[in-house]
């Protein structure tokens, strides 16, 4: 029993020993600000053949453009969401285009308590005009973007794998460099073109500091894993956000989608959540609903709620996973099955290979369960993504 405990010990002691000095929580900055602009398409054809005649019995296209800004500061924040998906199956094309920009004011730097407008526009090309929805209320919640710090530690974990530090840097060298690395647009504007002489020789500065730094200096491999993490080099950090928030307001209907008169003013309450899991998985997730301020209050009802994950298997390779389901109640029944709700399903999973800095391989299925008959519709596609920022 005695070599048990010793052995529990040796064990204790080597974790320690290599455990991460810092946390996703400990990042507190005045400003986070994140910019992201993804493309994806993808095609397909298919054709049968026989001694007398072709057909073609597939033929078409898809693209998606993702756009998402987000800027938070102590007394001000705002977020603008871009989807865009557009397609052609054989001669029809189609597109489905969201814009939902929304800015919040805290009521003081010390608080998380907001006030906050946001505007949604739609548009499909089975709409006859745009679809619009403007929502005002409050909220408490703040939300970081930490994947500075995520970058600091990837860069920390190379640099104690090759030997160019002796141990784990402190907390607060982290913070720092981590704050350095978000500055990466001020040094550019400050230095031009040669502005990651002076980043990388910063970020150096403050692991000397340290004492860890073997000989006192990055050296050639340092400098090259620093780079790697930084430019995209073979590496792939995900976006890492950690914060809640909850809100309240009252959503006004400005235009439908088929020109009908507008409807009432609802009652808008919505919710998420962020957390990095250790430093190689994220979740997200989210929960929003709306009822009228009229008869039907409560009576007719839409809830939409999901959670997303994805997994760093390793630099270049990630796992994704997704559920949403959507609520719909309303004050009079669906025809023909004479229900007043129903729900929708959709499951996704897949795995996302970083070929190159910017272009991305997805290998994606979805398993979706919809409508008043419940139809499930299982898809898996292959599609090639591109990170412009």
């Amino acid at each position: 029993m005695r070599y048990l405990y010793m052995l529990f010990a040796v064990i204790l002691i080597a974790g320690t020993g290599f455990a991460q000095n810092v946390t996703v929580q400990d990042y507190k900055v005045p400003v986070s600000t994140a910019k992201i602009l993804r493309l994806t398409g993808s095609y397909n054809f298919a054709q049968t053949t026989d001694e007398v005649t072709t057909n073609v019995t597939s033929n078409n296209a898809n693209a998606t453009a993702l756009f998402r800004y987000f800027y938070s500061s102590l007394p001000f924040a705002y977020f603008v969401d871009i989807d865009a998906v557009g397609g052609k199956n054989f001669a029809e094309f189609s597109h489905d285009i969201s814009i939902r920009p929304s800015v919040r004011k805290y009521f003081a730097d010390d608080k998380d308590w907001f006030g906050f407008g946001a505007l949604d526009l739609r548009h499909a090309n089975t709409f006859k005009q745009i679809e619009s929805n403007i929502t005002v209320g409050g909220g408490y919640g703040r939300y970081i973007n930490a994947t500075a710090l995520a970058k600091a530690v990837r860069i920390e974990s190379h640099l104690l794998k090759e030997g160019v530090i002796t141990a784990r840097l402190p907390k607060e060298t982290m913070i720092k460099i981590a704050n350095i690395i978000e500055r990466e647009d001020e040094y550019r504007g400050v230095f031009g073109d040669t502005y990651e002489k002076n980043w990388y020789e910063d970020i150096e500065k403050e692991m000397r500091a340290t004492g860890l730094l073997q000989g006192g200096a990055l050296g050639a491999m340092g400098i090259l894993r620093t780079q790697q993490v930084l430019k995209g080099i073979n590496e792939r950090v995900n976006e890492r956000f950690f914060g809640w928030d909850v809100t309240a307001g009252v959503l006004f209907n400005l235009s439908t989608r088929d020109k009908s008169p507008t409807n009432s003013p609802a009652l808008s309450l919505g919710g998420r959540f962020s957390n990095p899991i250790g430093w190689n998985s994220q979740v997200n997730a989210y929960a929003n609903m709306n009822t009228p301020f009229d008869s039907t209050f409560f009576k007719s009802v839409i809830v939409t709620a999901g959670v997303d994950y994805f997994y760093e298997l390793g630099n270049k390779i990630n796992f994704v996973a997704g559920y949403q389901l959507n609520f719909i109640k309303r004050n009079t029944v669906f025809l023909p099955l004479n229900e007043d709700s129903y729900v929708d399903h959709a499951i996704s999973a897949g795995f996302i290979f970083y070929l190159e800095n910017n272009i991305n391989l997805g290998i994606q299925s979805s398993l979706n369960r919809s409508g008043l008959l419940k139809v499930t519709d299982f898809r898996t596609s292959v599609s090639l993504q591109y990170n412009v920022f």
